[in-house]
């Protein structure tokens, strides 16, 4: 039943991709001086019942959700009518402002009671609210991804009010506010028929996905988030602003590049935009793309597996595929080509050859946009709906890591995940495993010029296990993708994910979340000292370095 339902959501995803309207209630306040103001932007073709994401507007918690009376008394000293913009305690008399704050928090097992969350709306709020929160320990939430974007305790800064977006078509950048999300940025550039390098979902925020690396549908083609950001507004930790870039603060915008939120908050990214689509045969935004699922019954998990890996390494940058393996369901190429049609469709043709006795279906595959094709594919096209089994207010648990190939070892270690997943008590149907290639431009960065230096890996694996059942059963779900990681960590060619644990070297387990290392020793020294320059008492302490 999951393989069926999953190739029928792709399906859908990939022929049926719906327009949208993207709404944010959460524009920049007047009075908040250079101020990014959000641009809506609307389909050509109008629908009777546009797709409204989620995302852009503040969420509700649960009718009967209520603050746990051991932590009401955690703003105490906290001047919450003091600070310039909206500041929610656990202690507030209508604690409806608070609860719905912690609702930006994407995953369930990471969302915790801070002590206040402030939501500033500008740059000049942010410096406001880090002066007042000296002497504290400070959080900050972009979208709300972050496994440490609502921890206990924290004095909070969500920047969700500061989504929004400018183009510069002229300059071929665009700038957006460090709580925009992937879906905001989308929808301000397709009226350009740009895309920038940034993850695979709509509802991730830019601001942990970039501070991290950002890996994303284009990075094969043009490398990393972080290989494409121009320069970076920072609010330091002594409350005064800078500009991180090549020519100004140069070390800071080093660390920012894969470093995590570890040196300020950051209130605003530029980064490269590139046309999309309108090779000879499509539209402009327009590419072919879609899916192709491997049914267990005609195909070998572990050969599709080890095959895929073997042709996105012998493929060109045009032909982009992600393998998606679904707990308990088919192996499923997410395909997607920049080239012209007649190479397109060529790549798809040769897609699958050798991987069975008989060809996989390719039907899914069709001319498809950028904004609402591409890019709601992970959504199963419906991004933080329904159908969406990525949806937020669910509890997950994720790891990753880079791999430097994917070997018969690894393959089957892989196809065994995907069937076992589908068996284990507290994990959920909708949990996948995704393998994501990187050769090429991301292979091209020198390791020390960011502060990703794991470049020589070929591939990207994540597991994104959704978890389900009491909390018992969701803790025995959890120890079985610890134990997932411990046994992928130890496999050969495996170099770990990008985030790094306090002792930056050896490896973490942590209740709610996966945390590894993958930078060097010399890069790890390198970001130590240059957190002890820009945040010497530590004020950002739940950043992955400083955690």
């Amino acid at each position: 039943m999951v393989s069926f339902r999953l190739a029928a959501l792709f399906l859908l995803a990939a022929s049926e991709a719906e327009s949208y309207v993207a709404r944010s209630p959460f524009l920049a306040r007047s009075r908040c001086r250079g101020a990014i103001h959000h641009m809506v932007a609307t389909s050509d073709v109008a629908t009777a019942d546009p797709i409204v994401y989620p995302l852009y507007g503040p969420r509700t918690a649960p009718a009967d959700l209520q603050v746990p009376p051991a932590v009401r008394e955690g703003g105490a000293g906290v001047d919450a009518g003091a600070l310039p913009c909206p500041a929610f305690t656990p202690g507030d008399a209508d604690p409806s402002g608070y609860l719905g704050a912690r609702e930006d928090c994407w995953n369930a097992s990471c969302k915790d009671w801070p002590d206040v969350i402030a939501v500033p709306a500008c740059a000049e709020d942010v410096r406001a609210v880090v002066a007042a929160a000296a002497g504290r320990r400070v959080a900050v939430l972009s979208g709300g991804h972050s496994p440490m974007c609502m921890p206990d305790g924290a004095f909070l800064i969500s920047l969700r009010q500061m989504n929004g977006v400018v183009v510069d078509a002229e300059a071929m950048t665009v700038t957006a506010g460090g709580g925009a999300k992937i879906g905001e940025v989308d929808a301000a550039l397709k009226p350009f028929n740009f895309a920038v390098p940034l993850g695979t979902h709509p509802d991730t925020g830019i601001g942990g996905l970039t501070l991290g690396g950002g890996i994303g549908w284009l990075t094969p083609r043009v490398g990393l988030a972080i290989d494409n950001l121009v320069s970076a507004e920072v609010v330091l930790a002594d409350g005064s602003q800078v500009t991180a870039s090549e020519s100004s603060h140069s070390d800071l915008y080093w660390a920012l590049r894969g470093g995590g939120g570890n040196f300020g908050v950051v209130v605003s990214f530029t980064y490269k935009v590139y046309a999309i689509g309108g090779a000879d045969g499509f539209e402009p935004g327009t590419v072919l793309g879609g899916i192709v699922p491997f049914d267990p019954e005609n195909f070998d998990r572990a050969t599709v597996i080890e095959k895929y890996g073997a042709d996105t390494l012998a493929t060109d940058k045009d032909n982009v595929q992600m393998l998606l393996l679904p707990n308990g369901g088919p192996p499923i190429s997410v395909f997607t080509h920049h080239g012209t049609a007649k190479e397109a469709n060529a790549a798809l043709e040769d897609l699958g050859t050798g991987y069975g006795k008989t060809p996989p279906p390719k039907d899914g595959v069709k001319p498809i946009t950028w904004t609402d094709g591409v890019q709601t594919l992970t959504a199963l096209g419906d991004p933080n709906g329904p159908g969406d089994l990525l949806a937020p207010g669910n509890p997950f648990y994720y790891t990753a890591g880079f791999a430097n190939d994917i070997t018969p070892q690894l393959s089957a270690f892989l196809a065994k995940a995907q069937v076992d997943a589908v068996t284990k008590t507290g994990i959920h149907d909708g949990g996948a495993i995704v393998i994501m290639p990187l050769a090429g431009p991301f292979n091209d960065v020198p390791p020390a010029s960011t502060a990703v230096s794991a470049r020589g890996a070929k591939f990207w694996v994540v597991f994104l296990l959704r978890l389900e059942g009491n909390e018992e059963e969701r803790a025995e779900g959890m120890a079985w993708g610890r134990a997932l990681k411990k046994e992928f960590m130890a496999m050969e060619g495996v170099v770990t994910d990008m985030r790094l644990n306090k002792q930056g070297s050896m490896v973490a387990d942590d209740e709610k979340q996966s945390v590894l290392p993958s930078q060097n020793e010399g890069c790890v020294e390198k970001m130590r000292d240059i957190k002890k320059k820009y945040d010497p008492n530590n004020l950002f302490c739940f950043a992955s370095l400083s955690k």
